[in-house]
């Protein structure tokens, strides 16, 4: 009898999609192979007892700097509590994290499951996968299943021969590549059926007979070197064409023409609440390189939260994009709109398990991803339903091993999926297939930049217009903070120092909102006496605002209960710690983010030292924050270490996160007596005991 499993299991942790879409690939792949097993979320892991799991595949991405997705916390309390050191000694396992290196703590839901399991008693039996979305995550993921099919054998038995096809026989000849059924419903194949009398009254003027037009703006073709194309090359290492489990099931009822779409269809992990949008005001001038809005949500009751605590909002994607795809893929884009589907199939992603009595369009605007990298394997499956030779064998040569540099250059240039179905005049995939093939649409998460004691019943958040040109000078923009610049009514830049908020209640504007639980402790102390540094340039200063009115409030209702002593005043100020906050901006006149506030602030005595780090007013001398704070070394290591202050830091995590990690470091070295090695590690510790506690977005 074989020492071998007889099944697996695979466990997936995923924020965006990705680790859900691996996992499942994988489990897909597994079947056609011969292997029996099974494929689940992780929070699920009761359902399939996992001490008795000989062969665990696990699949987990990150959120934030290195935190575990929303949907394994539950697994992660019991891998926590659990103290059997022999719980997990007939498995063995091996994990793919998907990380990004852009963050200090990459991969570190991978990592730290990896030190988990060994510690109950599992054993590895194929080294670890890290991959680097900012690297491009097929760079690792691809070869890293490829080697798993060499592994798996020495673990589990195969209970079948599997597919008579041989799986991973993927190399084929650019000449034989087989073009599939073309889309009937696609621009080339209708126009074939125009009859000969109607074409020569095609779009004349006044004519009544007219070729439909998509938005030419919208789609830019992207610009792909194809020299190292040569005909009758090999291709290899293509990834696995989706399998089209999807079927939209047709209803009679439809939606009434003037009906407003509906988020029914959209999976989030907490109740959507619509809130109203009472003011807004821009916090840049018109000549700030980013504009900045300042938003305030009427919430109602319906909503508790506590200053550091972010929320999500359901932003459709652009419904120029949505109409222009409708138009370039469906027949009528009227029926688009109207006709009520089903989405159905065998394991439906999460993403899409909401989808009932939905139009096309609301699956384009609310449900999918048209605005990411696409994948190889969305490529891949574009190429079956391509029609012109010449662009099928192009969409499967940038998804090979061979045509790496080519999806780098896609990567580059950020496209839609109609940039991609501009590049690739011929591709007409049905709907179906591009919901086999899509990511999830995923709502944007925001920072809250106010105080319950002080606005009750209110949500402040800020956020940059993300507007830019891609590296061929195309114009991109975000999907969320455009929609909510266009929803609030495009408000004046500020004029003047502070700028108005301007009262936009009477407009009802709705605004789909969720509460995004807490994971990493982002909040205030619950004892006041401790020290803070806060340390947020940009709109990494929004959830401190938060901070310093909670802050600001409790040391009012103090005041107000009265005090005991001879001088109750200074003995009540006793009772809060000292505050310091580091604040980087480029120009004072143009972007000095709730520069009033702040001001008032350290007015009343809530901020104790306001440091301002200022980049570009004198270019020959740009200041960052981590600037200001290697200068402060020694007060700061009096503060944070002697005085045990909680330290904060929230924005961008390329470049700042990293240089104020740096500068904590250099102060450990200096003053803490520690080699490098020991210091970053005294900050991981910091980080684990919420000494050190960071919100950072990439």
């Amino acid at each position: 009898m074989s020492d071998k499993a007889s099944s697996y299991t695979i466990l997936w942790a995923s924020q965006t999609g990705n680790a859900e879409w691996i996992a499942k690939s994988i489990h897909s792949e597994a079947k056609e192979r011969g292997y029996v097993g099974d494929c689940l979320p992780m929070d699920v892991y009761e359902t399939v007892g996992l001490d008795k799991v000989r062969v665990l595949i696990i699949v987990a991405a990150n959120t934030g700097d290195g935190d575990p997705p929303d949907h394994s916390l539950k697994f992660w309390r019991f891998m926590r509590r659990n103290k059997d050191t022999g719980y997990f000694k007939s498995c063995q396992y091996t994990i793919l994290g998907l990380g990004d290196t852009n963050y200090t703590n990459f991969n570190n839901t991978a990592k730290r499951l990896d030190r988990r399991l060994k510690d109950l008693g599992a054993t590895s039996f194929y080294p670890k996968g890290l991959a680097d979305d900012a690297e491009g995550l097929e760079s690792v993921v691809d070869p890293w299943i490829e080697k798993l099919w060499d592994a798996l054998p020495k673990v589990l038995e195969k209970n079948n021969e599997g597919s008579s096809e041989k799986v991973d026989d993927l190399a084929k000849k650019v000449e034989e590549v087989k073009i599939e059924p073309t889309n009937p419903y696609s621009p080339d194949e209708r126009a074939k059926n125009i009859p000969p009398e109607a074409e020569k009254y095609l779009n004349l003027e006044n004519s009544l007979v007219e070729k439909k037009k998509t938005k030419d703006h919208l789609g830019h073709a992207l610009k792909l070197d194809f020299s190292g194309l040569q005909s009758g090359m090999q291709l290899s290492g293509m990834p696995r064409v989706p399998a089209a489990s999807i079927k939209l099931v047709r209803l009679e009822a439809t939606r009434p023409i003037n009906e407003t779409p509906s988020t029914q269809c959209v999976v989030t992990p907490a109740p959507i609440t619509e809130a109203s949008v009472s003011r807004v005001q821009c916090l840049t001038t018109q000549e700030a390189m980013k504009r900045t809005l300042h938003v305030e949500l009427d919430i109602g009751e319906g909503l508790d939260y506590e200053p550091g605590d972010a929320f999500g909002v359901v932003a459709p994607n652009d419904e120029s994009l949505v109409e222009a795809i409708l138009e370039r893929l469906v027949p009528s884009t009227a029926e688009a709109y109207q006709a009520l589907y089903n989405v159905e199939g065998d394991g439906l992603p999460t993403h899409l398990q909401n989808s009932k009595s939905v139009t096309l369009a609301d699956l384009l605007r609310n449900v999918v991803d048209l605005t990411t990298t696409p994948r190889k394997a969305l490529l891949r499956m574009l190429a079956d339903y391509t029609s012109n030779a010449e662009e099928k064998t192009k969409l499967i040569y940038i998804s090979s091993k061979q045509g790496v540099a080519q999806f780098n250059s896609v990567r580059e240039q950020v496209p839609t999926l109609l940039d991609i179905l501009k590049t690739f005049p011929s591709c007409n995939p049905p709907i179906e297939r591009l919901l086999d093939a899509l990511p999830p649409h995923m709502p944007r998460y925001y920072s809250i930049a106010s105080s319950p004691l002080k606005f009750p019943g209110k949500i402040h958040f800020a956020f940059n217009i993300i507007d830019y040109k891609n590296i061929y000078d195309v114009p991109r923009k975000g999907v969320a903070t455009p929609w909510l610049d266009q929803l609030t009514g495009y408000v004046a830049a500020r004029s003047t120092k502070t700028g108005n908020m301007v009262d936009v209640a009477a407009k009802s504007i709705k605004v789909p909102i969720f509460r995004k639980e807490n994971t990493n402790a982002f909040i205030l102390p619950s004892d006041t006496k401790r020290p803070l540094v806060l340390i947020g340039p940009g709109t990494g200063i929004a959830p401190f605002i938060g901070f310093l009115q909670h802050r600001q409030q409790q040391l009012r209702i103090r005041k107000s209960m009265g005090g005991v002593g001879t001088h109750p005043s200074r003995d009540i100020k006793k009772e809060f710690g000292d505050i310091w906050v580091y604040y980087g901006f480029r120009e004072r006149a143009k972007d000095y983010l709730f520069e009033q506030e702040l001001e008032e602030f350290v007015k009343d005595g809530t901020i104790t030292n306001l440091r301002l780090a200022i980049s570009r007013d004198e270019p020959e001398n740009k200041t960052y924050v981590q600037d200001l704070i290697r200068k402060d070394l020694d007060k700061l290591y009096e503060l944070i270490v002697n005085q045990d202050a909680a330290c904060y830091v929230c924005g961008d995590a390329k470049g700042m996160a990293k240089g104020v990690n740096d500068a904590l470091v250099e102060m450990l070295v200096q003053h803490h007596q520690l080699d490098v090695v020991a210091a970053n590690k005294l900050l991981i510790e910091w980080m684990g005991s919420r000494k050190y506690l960071r919100d950072l977005w990439a």
